[in-house]
């Protein structure tokens, strides 16, 4: 199991695909749990930006040009409390990428990664969703695997208020057993022992961070797709091809990086290739986690 540092610089980290680790943070114990790896075209999932754009943020791009991204879930754990944060994107075959994909570079499915970390899916008792694009909701919808109830068989969704009037729900329900098995939940709702919601709508309009409580004073925000790269922190104005309302996820984008411009708060940026975990420096940097530097 990987327990090293999230570093960047000189050795190339920033555009490795994450691997499995796990974390002990305060009274809170975080595992990455993979699914997929996508490597992007930068100027297609920021349309905004040029290729001159990217000569300054190659640590973020692989050898061929390419923008590194993780697909997965985080795994919170305190005390008698655990649940996941987002579902992984689901069963795939690799075969079909949308026109800002090159392709999915590696997969390792979510189910065998919670196998690995002796963790039994219908043990789990809540799965709260940033929001509900396919590429977080993948292990929980109902065509996942063969049970209808998908790999989660027994777990609660919890949702942001709004995050439904966004969503195509096309020929049934997005999640396995849809309004039955949702709560929805408005902005400041604690759904569990030091998790909290944080509205950051824009990306989807229900859009929802969770922040995480580590019972030492400080605080992990997992914050979905507020933010897509690490490269976005130095660019908030760099829109997303998938915002649905770009003015309004470039508004909760900056409050974001605010916030975790404060002392004591962290983030986790799940599509952010081996930098999830870190902080905003004093000069508006993304600023990877190291287990040598940080406590």
């Amino acid at each position: 199991m990987a327990d090293g540092t999230q570093g960047g610089g000189a050795d190339g980290s920033g555009s490795r695909l994450p691997g499995l680790w796990r974390r002990t943070i305060g009274e809170l114990t975080l595992t990455y749990v993979p699914d997929a790896g996508v490597a992007m075209i930068p100027t297609r999932v920021y349309p905004l930006s040029t290729p001159q754009d990217w000569d300054g943020h190659r640590t973020h791009m692989t050898g061929e040009g390419h923008l590194a991204m993780g697909c997965g879930a985080l795994l919170v754990e305190r005390g008698a409390t655990r649940l996941l944060i987002d579902a992984g994107h689901g069963s795939i075959s690799g075969e079909d990428v949308e026109h800002f994909q090159h392709g999915f570079t590696h997969v390792r499915t979510l189910p065998a990664a919670l196998t690995e970390l002796g963790v039994d899916p219908a043990d789990l008792e809540m799965v709260a969703f940033t929001h509900l694009h396919g590429d977080h909701t993948g292990w929980a919808r109902p065509d996942a695997v063969e049970d209808p109830r998908s790999l989660f068989t027994t777990a609660r969704w919890m949702v942001g208020e709004g995050e439904l009037k966004g969503a195509a729900l096309g020929d049934g329900p997005i999640l396995a057993g849809g309004d039955e098995r949702i709560t929805f939940v408005a902005d400041g709702t604690e759904i569990a022992d030091g998790v909290r919601a944080w509205s950051l709508p824009g990306h989807t309009p229900g859009h929802t961070a969770w922040i995480l409580d580590t019972g030492d004073g400080r605080s992990i925000v997992a914050f979905g797709d507020a933010m897509h790269s690490p490269v976005q922190v130095r660019h908030p104005d760099w829109q997303v091809v998938l915002d649905a309302h770009p003015d309004e996820a470039e508004k909760s984008r900056r409050r974001l990086i605010d916030h975790l411009a404060r002392d004591g708060v962290f983030g986790f940026g799940v599509h952010f290739a081996d930098q999830q975990l870190g902080t905003v420096d004093g000069s508006g940097r993304w600023c990877p986690w190291s287990d040598e530097t940080t406590g």
